[in-house]
């Protein structure tokens, strides 16, 4: 195995050793979701204020709505309502 994926893994195994948030609703708490650029420097949680369970974050290149990304709004907003999107472009 490579050392990265040996890194994931070990990250994971830690993360679900102390995961506590498996009973916060499927919804977004705070109703909105985020379509942005997938670009690895960009933290959706922190420039928006986010914690677990506030907000679905939708990500691709550049943040464009793609027929994939509108898909998932879509989705988010009919059957796990979402009312709010915000798009952060690159």
């Amino acid at each position: 195995m490579s050392t990265i994926l040996n890194e994931v893994l070990h990250a994971n195994r830690n993360y679900s050793a102390d995961f506590d948030k498996g009973d916060l609703p499927m919804p977004p708490g705070r109703r909105f979701a985020i379509l942005t650029c997938m670009d690895a420097r960009l933290d959706p949680a922190k420039y928006a204020g986010l914690s677990e369970g506030d907000a679905h974050v939708i990500r691709n290149a550049g943040g464009r709505a793609s027929d994939d990304a509108i898909r998932s709004l879509v989705i988010s907003y009919k059957l796990l309502g979402t009312r709010e999107w915000f798009v952060i472009h690159h």
